[in-house]
């Protein structure tokens, strides 16, 4: 068995002709490397979103990483390059790999995001995700009462009906955040500005690591429930400015009540 940073290269199985096998075997190979090659990222983005390689610390030169980790020089190359599109790191031609400050990291990158998460400092990745959130959730639905066209009105109205049905009946929590997610994304889409909907889509897929029932009450949801049905209401009568207040008076609550839990120890 192949170990996760070890080389190995398995050919194919069948009668096929040598020139079949040989592209098969081509095809493997470029896999294999491909995933020892992000084995090597996931590994150096913990170590330096972690802070136990520090800005300004040069990494060892490529013969040597690929004598540590039992790999080519090819595949460190692979890495190194990685590390630097994601900000991570600069790579110089002939110079060792320098890391570079925080102010470089791309955090929209899941490799990133995902660093943050296992050397234990999601949430104040999330917090800073939060305060994202409030200024490009807030442009999005000003946005979407201009542009939106019917039937995403009409969605975003069936959304907030759904969320209002939970509150009425069954109170699932779960229930009550997909819809509400669900939501979110909807108004990015209705403002139909592509990168903002990518964007906004990026932020709530890491967010929803921590966007848990935790998070909510059972308590909340009517509140929570008038709140999203103000955004709809808004976005429907093409009110730009209501919109806007509309949503955010809505993360606005997000913000302060994840606030207050942190400091009373319940949201960790």
């Amino acid at each position: 068995m192949c170990g996760m940073l070890r080389f190995c290269s398995v050919g194919c199985q069948g009668s096929s002709s040598s020139g079949e096998l040989f592209s098969c075997e081509v095809r493997r190979l470029e896999i294999t490397r491909t995933r020892l090659s992000d084995h090597l990222v996931e590994h150096f983005a913990r170590q330096i979103v972690g802070g136990t390689i520090k800005p300004g610390d040069q990494l060892d030169a490529e013969p040597d990483l690929a004598s540590q980790f039992g790999i080519s020089k090819p595949t460190v190359r692979e890495s190194l390059q990685h590390l630097a599109s994601l900000g991570l790191v600069r790579v110089q031609q002939g110079k060792r790999t320098v890391v570079l400050d925080d102010a470089d990291w791309d955090f929209l990158a899941p490799v990133v995001q995902e660093a943050f998460q296992q050397t234990g400092q999601g949430f104040e990745l999330a917090e800073q995700l939060h305060e994202v959130r409030m200024i490009l959730e807030v442009s999005s639905a000003e946005l979407a009462a201009l542009r939106a066209e019917p039937a995403q009105v009409e969605r975003l109205r069936e959304l907030a009906e759904a969320m209002a049905e939970i509150t009425r009946t069954t109170q699932d929590l779960e229930d009550f955040l997909r819809e509400d997610r669900a939501f979110h994304e909807m108004v990015a889409r209705a403002s139909r500005n592509r990168a903002l909907l990518q964007v906004t889509r990026n932020i709530h897929q890491f967010l929803s690591t921590n966007w848990t029932i935790s998070t909510i009450t059972v308590a909340e949801l009517p509140h929570l429930t008038s709140l999203h049905a103000a955004v709809a209401d808004a976005i429907e009568r093409g009110d730009p400015t209501d919109a806007r207040r509309a949503m955010q008076t809505h993360l606005s609550e997000v913000v302060a009540k994840r606030a207050a839990r942190r400091q009373s120890g319940a949201l960790q």
